[in-house]
């Protein structure tokens, strides 16, 4: 069974509605412990993110024709322009919006000393946890995958060094030999795992019904185990990473077996995930700046519906921001400069 263009945006709407959740409830306990803890499974948002990123990937540079390094450079070179140029695009409107609300350089980097060093650093996605809104540590992360994806994907040309690069990737993850960012913060066993489904395609029949219980069974499984180790280890417990890999690996079988019951499943889905890149880059800013409004309903579930309704309404906005100004079609250009180089 192979992912489709519409299955991995489909996933993607499922990240991302997880990733609200998630931040929604993480630290929040008034909303009740079921709502608090589906929060700390649903960091496993990251995971799928990982998994998608890592199939496609897969998927794209299979077509790649030789020389092999001059096309891997421009492989990359082409990722990290359609990375970078809508981040800009963002990273300018937030921090432009956040200024003018009140949340500052001060506020968003509070221990450093030299605020222009840090807002260039987070202009190149390289400052982590310290950027200028928390959740864009998962720029330095892919950053940094992007550039171990060409490696990474000759340990996966076949079966049996897949396998054994699992088995070094896992060991890398436990013994973390080096202070790289990917490692700390544990982003490639779901990458990896990813690239490994694109390149073998192990995952399922979705039409097997033994299939689809059997995919059920390790989601609620994984899930459980998930909450119980954050529970007693907190959020940073050291096999939940692995864990999480697992689960993002099960909930792409779930969404597929999903898909081919109810065909009219992924619609939404794939709306949503559409917008995904910009809503994960931009729903962070309103948490700060009107919490007051989102979480002003009673219930979690009407809480998330509002937050989802906000982020995505302004995600639908900028894309038309970018439209007008014609900012896709500069994109699209400079992609087929990097082409023909």
């Amino acid at each position: 069974m192979e992912l489709s263009k519409q299955d991995t945006t489909a996933i993607k709407g499922i990240a991302i509605c997880l990733m609200l959740w998630h931040h929604l409830f993480l630290r929040t306990v008034e909303f009740g412990n079921v709502a608090h803890s589906l929060a700390q499974v649903f960091k496993v948002c990251v995971a799928l993110f990982l998994f998608v990123s890592g199939y496609g990937l897969t998927k794209q540079y299979s077509k790649l024709e030789k020389p092999y390094f001059k096309n891997t450079v421009k492989f990359l070179l082409k990722r990290y322009v359609n990375f970078f140029l809508p981040y800009w695009f963002c990273f300018v409107l937030v921090v432009l919006v956040g200024n003018l609300a009140g949340f500052t350089f001060q506020d968003a980097y509070p221990a450093s000393r030299n605020m222009m060093k840090c807002f260039l650093l987070d202009a190149l996605g390289l400052m982590g946890w310290g950027s200028y809104l928390s959740t864009w540590w998962f720029n330095k992360l892919i950053i940094q995958l992007y550039l171990l994806f060409p490696l990474l994907f000759l340990v996966a040309k076949n079966k049996y060094s897949a396998i054994i690069g699992l088995v070094v990737v896992v060991a890398l993850q436990l013994i973390r030999p080096v202070r790289l960012f990917c490692l700390e913060e544990g982003g490639i066993p779901a990458f990896f795992l990813g690239m490994i489904a694109a390149k073998h395609q192990f995952l399922p029949n979705p039409t097997n019904r033994r299939w689809r219980i059997l995919m059920l069974t390790i989601s609620v499984v994984l899930c459980v185990g998930l909450a119980t180790l954050h529970q007693t280890q907190g959020m940073g417990a050291y096999g939940a990473v692995f864990i999480r890999a697992l689960l993002a690996l099960s909930i792409v079988c779930m969404y597929v077996c999903m898909y081919v019951c109810i065909p009219t499943s992924g619609m939404a889905l794939r709306f949503v995930g559409k917008y995904a890149t910009i809503m994960y880059l931009t729903h962070t800013l309103f948490q700060q700046l009107i919490p007051n409004i989102i979480y002003s309903l009673p219930y979690s579930i009407l809480v998330f519906m509002l937050f989802l309704a906000i982020s995505l309404g302004v995600a639908v906005l900028i894309e038309w921001m970018q439209r007008l100004v014609k900012y896709d079609k500069l994109q699209i250009a400079i992609v087929k400069k990097v082409e023909k180089w």
